[in-house]
């Protein structure tokens, strides 16, 4: 049987807009992350009348307050999905971050991008064993959807505020199959 996941990254936030290393540590989302939700409730789920039996954030507030403007139904809320975690570099510009981040990171008392992709896997395949559940809207963070989309084998790109991932699930395999990358055009 397949199911399906619709992984959507939160809108604009405050350090975004000043092009800071978020990680998880948490900033409150712009006027203009908050449309972009909007958008994407309007013209990614309403417009393919996609309704989700199970609702889930991330634990930060940008990932719950981009679902509130998205759905109004009941959610959870899963530490597994949250923004993989930078260390002492967040609040940086992304500019000062050196080259070689990904791997430096755990010295600094950050998350490698590998671990990421694997917690996000584990989270998201939990989710999607649940018997009650059919098609799942998740709302996460762009380096962590980026690390789990390359934990399927995939090359995915850097995503837009408010994007969304739309992926099947093969119950039988275990395996997410990319169906669709949907970018917000609001920029």
């Amino acid at each position: 049987m397949k199911k399906n996941l619709y992984l959507m990254r939160h809108g604009q936030t405050m350090f975004n807009e000043q092009d800071r290393v978020q990680g998880v540590c948490d900033s409150p989302l712009t006027e203009k992350g908050k449309e972009q939700a909007l958008y994407t409730r309007d013209h990614f789920f309403r417009d393919r009348d996609i309704q989700a039996s199970l609702a889930i954030s991330s634990t930060q507030e940008r990932a719950s307050d981009t679902l509130e403007l998205v759905t109004e139904q009941p959610y959870d809320r899963l530490k597994g999905i949250k923004e993989m975690s930078f260390g002492l570099y967040e609040g940086w510009l992304n500019k000062m971050i050196p080259k070689d981040w990904e791997v430096s990171l755990p010295q600094y008392g950050g998350e490698l991008f590998s671990d990421a992709g694997i917690r996000m896997m584990d989270t998201l395949s939990e989710v999607m064993k649940r018997p009650d559940t059919g098609s799942v809207l998740a709302v996460s963070h762009g380096c962590a959807i980026r690390a789990f989309l390359t934990a399927c084998g995939l090359n995915p790109p850097r995503f837009n505020n408010c994007s969304v991932a739309e992926l099947d699930w093969d119950s039988e395999t275990g395996a997410f199959l990319l169906v669709e990358i949907w970018q917000n055009p609001l920029i």
